[in-house]
């Protein structure tokens, strides 16, 4: 009965004081972020493997698309990278910290 009678009193204590009062949360509103959107040149599909001819091929032809199957996939890889670092660095302004490039 005594440690009731003492818990009472204390709550009791507690809410007249003024640090116990609630307060409005009004005041702690964050506003949510601006996401921005990347740049469209960025989300564009990248391109397939070069289609064989059918038939034999000669080492002019292999190299000619060869080159050209290697050149699709470099810009394909850029291109991601670049969307990759878009959103690591929009992510890391989000949370307040600065990309480490």
């Amino acid at each position: 009965m005594k440690r009731t009678l003492t818990l009472i009193v204390i709550a009791f204590a507690c809410l007249t004081a003024a640090g116990c009062v609630s307060i409005p949360s009004d005041r702690f509103i964050a506003t949510p972020p601006v996401l921005s959107d990347p740049d469209r040149s960025l989300l564009i599909a990248c391109l397939g493997p070069v289609r064989l001819p059918k038939g034999e091929l000669k080492q002019t032809d292999v190299e000619r698309l060869w080159i050209s199957d290697r050149k699709s996939l470099i810009e394909c890889g850029r291109r991601l990278k670049a969307l990759r670092d878009f959103y690591h660095d929009r992510d890391a302004a989000i949370r307040g910290k600065v990309a480490a490039k």
